[in-house]
């Protein structure tokens, strides 16, 4: 299946997404704090071996992902995170 199609696909999306948050949301609160998006993203940094995130693009992450403001971010926040990336996934796949 391609990234298009599983994009096309509302169902397999959400999945992914769920597994995905899930996984990564390390004090099952059912949201992403600052702390996990840290985490997360140092993570990755790490094993891309480039820079990890300054705190002031750590905020500004958060900023942009956290639509309501709350300082946290939902799962449907984070699945607007998933569709971009799939999205750019297909646009690779497609080339």
């Amino acid at each position: 299946m391609s990234f298009r199609e599983i994009l096309n696909n509302a169902q397999k999306v959400k999945k992914i997404t769920k597994v995905a948050f899930n996984a990564l949301d390390e004090d099952d609160s059912g949201f992403l704090e600052r702390k996990e998006l840290i985490s997360i993203l140092n993570n990755c940094a790490d094993i891309l071996k480039i820079e990890r995130p300054s705190s002031e693009e750590m905020d500004e992450i958060l900023k942009e992902l956290d639509e309501n403001q709350d300082g946290k971010v939902s799962e449907n926040e984070f699945q607007k995170l998933i569709e971009q990336v799939l999205s750019i996934m297909a646009k690779i796949e497609e080339k």
